[in-house]
């Protein structure tokens, strides 16, 4: 009998450790969904039970992530709450770095400093880019990782956004290359319509005509064969084969357009795979609204 008492015991300690495990796809899956309140609560609840650095890191890292989407959307007139949610963002990275440096910490360690300098104006923006670059240097680089779309979109906006020359390190071509591999590596559960429409801007604002593209396309593949670092290789992404790749939205290849033409294919694309998609989030439908005003004002 009294073995058969410790059994159960036994048995209901070890379904209680079970519950209590350490697991973050529900935090993830809530921030998918962008519930974001929901989200942070979640991973404070998961970093409790985690019994190593590495497990506290993975929490850390996803709370830097949502401190991002929590500024964001705040309104705009809080500046204050934007900084102090960007600056606890940050400090979730730098703590993950600490406990175990990722890729992801590295990403979104520049996110929050980025935010903030944006919010704060541009000469703070400014001011804040060269360490973002050097963080998003450690991502692509150091850790190889190159899928992470929410990387390239952040790449891509540094050098568009920045001034070139002497000033900093702008470069717009650059960064139409960053924002199309940023484009190619979007998650297949995600419909992500702000990296369409800031692609699509990118194109616009450049506006290369189509036989400028194959001239300059080629160029670019030669400068992709020679670099020797993933960050300088994928400033010439779009050039890799000479501009003969097939867009997934597109029967023809790249030099068979121009910038503009392309920018309202890429529109046209992601309005197409809205009506089908699912599930669709306020922040989808929201951009969706702004995406069917551009491509109005192109057309």
């Amino acid at each position: 009998m009294v073995k058969k008492w410790i059994v159960c015991i036994l048995v209901l300690l070890f379904s209680i450790s079970l519950l209590a495990a350490f697991d973050l796809s529900e935090a993830d899956a809530l921030y998918d969904r962008d519930e974001f309140v929901q989200t942070k609560i979640a991973l404070e609840a998961e970093r409790v039970k985690a019994t190593t650095n590495k497990e506290e890191a993975e929490v850390l890292w996803r709370l830097a992530r949502v401190m991002v989407s929590l500024g964001d959307d705040l309104d705009e007139s809080d500046k204050d709450g934007k900084y102090r949610l960007y600056e606890e963002g940050e400090a979730y990275a730098l703590l993950s770095l600490e406990k175990a440096p990722s890729a992801m910490a590295y990403l979104w360690k520049s996110s929050n400093s980025g935010r903030w300098g944006q919010t704060k104006g541009p000469l703070n923006a400014l001011g804040k880019a060269k360490g973002m670059l050097t963080d998003l240097t450690e991502v692509v680089n150091t850790f190889n990782t190159l899928d992470s779309s929410e990387t390239w979109y952040v790449l891509s906006s540094l050098y568009d956004e920045l001034p070139g020359g002497m000033i900093s390190f702008g470069n717009k071509e650059w960064a139409v290359s960053y924002m199309r591999m940023a484009i190619d590596t979007i998650p297949t559960h995600q419909l992500y319509p702000g990296h369409y429409k800031k692609f699509a801007e990118e194109l616009y604002a450049r506006n290369w005509s189509a036989s400028k593209r194959a001239k300059e396309l080629k160029k670019m593949q030669s400068d992709w064969q020679k670099a020797s670092t993933n960050l300088e290789r994928y400033r010439y992404y779009e050039g890799k084969d000479g501009g003969s790749t097939k867009p997934f939205y597109s029967s023809v290849p790249l030099t068979g357009m121009s910038d503009r033409q392309e920018a309202v294919m890429v529109l046209s694309y992601i309005l197409e795979k809205y009506k089908v998609f699912r599930p669709i989030k306020a922040s989808d439908i929201e951009e969706i609204s702004e995406i069917e005003a551009l491509r109005s004002s192109w057309v």
